[in-house]
């Protein structure tokens, strides 16, 4: 069922979830709610476009839309999420610009206990009480945005669907330009008109947010970074850290939750 069927089904609860599974370049497109919405990637990567902005969402990431606000989202990669709807009409009141911003793991253990809210029976007192302190940790997190990857111009598409499927390509951008069908100059301009960087760094970018998902993994440090075509762990970990602003080990920690073997 359809999230705003099942939102008319029970108009009078304060909230309603979804699990939603996309496919790799699904597209779910340009819709809206009338009520508020967090969308929660349990496995995968989204972007989302929110009436005139556009955002990243990762798996370690959140996005709450307000309600009646126009947006569509594509699968970067074979996606998961959790959708919460949050009734506008009831006693808590919820802000009224989007936002996204990393899960911390009490946001987790929330949304996760609000998910399953039918299971464990909660009372509708219990439920106001976890909205109301999901509503204050959003409130107070920290905003997360990554740069965007996914391309609308054809050619760079398709640099970006063979990319996302082998990583590890070390093609030059004159090597691409016999593939895609232009001249260096035009992709360079391309990525500077949709992205505001260079190719080598969106191309740059595109490994960074891909390795998020092998991090979630048994994979060694090293073996991300041969996965990613990085000639060593510490090229893979100079990259993250100027991406992310720590390391990769550091992010399994602190954005995961547990910790991997490195």
């Amino acid at each position: 069922m359809q999230a705003n069927e099942l939102i008319q089904q029970y108009i009078n609860r304060p909230l309603i979830t979804k699990k939603i599974h996309m496919q790799s370049n699904y597209l779910d497109d340009y819709h809206s709610h009338p009520w508020h919405q967090i969308v929660f990637p349990l496995t995968g990567l989204l972007q989302s476009h929110i009436e005139s902005r556009c955002v990243m969402i990762p798996h370690n990431a959140m996005l709450y839309i307000p309600a009646n606000t126009t947006h569509k989202s594509v699968a970067v990669t074979d996606t998961q999420f959790l959708a919460i709807y949050l009734n506008p009409n009831f006693s808590i009141t919820y802000r009224n610009e989007q936002k996204s911003c990393l899960v911390t793991p009490l946001i987790k253990e929330l949304i996760l206990l609000l998910f399953d809210n039918c299971s464990v029976q909660q009372t509708e007192t219990t439920i106001i009480h976890l909205l109301t302190v999901l509503r204050d940790q959003i409130e107070i997190a920290s905003t997360y945005e990554i740069p965007l990857l996914i391309p609308s111009d054809r050619r760079l598409m398709s640099i970006f669907t063979q990319l996302k499927n082998q990583p590890d390509l070390q093609f030059t951008l004159k090597e691409w330009t016999t593939k895609v069908g232009a001249s260096e100059r035009t992709l360079s301009r391309l990525c500077a008109k949709e992205f505001n960087q260079s190719f080598s760094l969106w191309r740059q970018n595109i490994r960074m947010v891909l390795s998020l998902q092998l991090l979630d993994t048994k994979m060694s440090i090293q073996e991300i970074a041969m996965e990613l075509g990085y000639t060593s762990s510490s090229a893979y970990i100079h990259a993250f850290k100027g991406f992310f602003a720590q390391t990769p080990s550091r992010y399994r920690t602190n954005s995961l939750g547990h910790v991997l073997s490195s």
